[in-house]
């Protein structure tokens, strides 16, 4: 083979394969290290063991939801068609409130404090529960506080502790959720919740996936099922504001023509039991236009009535109709496992000492040396 010309005549003679790495060398090294890279190894191994006892146990849980998603006033528009109305509509089939916007309805302020009074009872263990142990319910707010597990300190730290809760508590008041101005604890609680809640919501097909992280199984479920209920009622409830506002103002109307009706009843009868014998054309005359108020506060009155039975169906028409795919369940294990912490850090612990073993030794004698030539 021929050799390759170099410019630099000191690079003259080197081959291409003398770069290659001498596998053999490497594993010698590693065998004649491998006491070190067990101890590296073991002592990464203890570390995951520490961080992993240290962890704290996150339980996940997840609920999938299918949105209806299809054009609305086909019922309104029936009904209106039997009461011979036409086509008359008391709203468009356009949604103000889209199946995207669930992400950012499951992170706003005002649907995380309405959780804070969420009440939530912790996972009792089966063999606890037959020996007669029980818990009590405890509201979000106060368990993510750590009110329902305080921690057992020494006098002096608890005193310090009581200390600070008084000012605290002489500085602000939890006890009132104020949106425009949380407390420094309410706003910690809803940065931490966020931080638990997401929703995912496929554009294609409108399946929303939310999940829900927490550090009890029990709770995690009873969580994820009342966030999946809230967001529901959220989205109802904002769809069918201007429908129930109609349905009240035509209750409203409906009612006061109701009254005006039976107020033109009583007239009309009163006046035809006083005037029963008389024939005065003046009288009659009288009677006529009783007759006609009658007959007028009878129409509007039934058109009333009508515009309010047509407002009560557009209250169910506007309102959301969601499939739950995957309800909330009771998940069994965490979802952060102690075993892969530590297998994390043992396998951590082995590829850094193998590391150190092949390359890492001879490249810090190399710098040690090139150091000690230049001084």
């Amino acid at each position: 083979m021929e050799e390759k010309q170099y410019t630099n005549p000191e690079l003259q003679g080197y081959q291409d394969d003398e770069v290659e790495i001498d596998w053999a060398g490497i594993f010698a090294k590693l065998l004649k290290g491998w006491k070190f890279i067990v101890l590296v190894t073991f002592i990464f191994g203890c570390l995951g063991i520490f961080f992993a006892l240290k962890m704290k146990r996150t339980y996940a849980c997840t609920v999938t939801l299918a949105p209806e998603i299809q054009r609305r006033g086909t019922t309104v528009n029936n009904i209106t068609s039997m009461l011979g109305l036409g086509d008359i509509s008391l709203g468009s089939n356009s949604d103000a409130m889209s199946i995207t916007l669930f992400p950012e309805i499951c992170k706003s302020t005002p649907f995380l404090t309405g959780l804070f009074d969420v009440q939530l009872t912790p996972y009792l263990d089966p063999e606890a529960a037959a020996n007669g142990a029980t818990v009590s319910p405890v509201s979000l707010y106060d368990h993510m506080m750590g009110k329902d597990k305080p921690k057992k300190l020494s006098a002096k730290k608890q005193a310090k502790m009581d200390e600070a809760i008084a000012e605290y508590n002489r500085l602000y008041d939890d006890s009132v959720v104020d949106i425009s101005a949380l407390t420094p604890n309410q706003m910690a609680v809803v940065k931490a919740l966020g931080d638990k809640i997401s929703a995912d919501v496929d554009q294609k097909t409108g399946k929303t996936t939310i999940s829900v992280s927490f550090d009890d199984k029990a709770m995690v479920a009873q969580l994820a099922d009342t966030v999946t209920l809230r967001l529901q009622q959220y989205v109802g409830e904002y769809r069918s504001k201007k429908a129930t506002q109609d349905y009240e103002y035509y209750s409203k109307l409906a009612d006061e023509a109701k009254r005006d009706m039976v107020r033109a009843q009583q007239a009309y009868a009163a006046r035809v039991d006083y005037d029963r014998s008389v024939i005065l054309q003046s009288v009659n005359s009288e009677k006529e236009r009783l007759q006609q108020e009658v007959n007028l506060s009878q129409q509007l009155y039934s058109q009333m009535a009508q515009q309010r039975e047509m407002a009560k169906a557009k209250i169910q028409e506007v309102k959301p109709v969601y499939a739950v795919i995957q309800p909330a369940t009771q998940p069994q294990y965490p979802a952060n496992s102690r075993k892969k912490v530590v297998l994390i850090w043992g396998f951590l612990g082995g590829v850094l000492s193998c590391a150190w073993v092949a390359f890492g030794r001879d490249l810090w004698k190399k710098i040690r040396q090139g150091v000690k030539e230049k001084m």
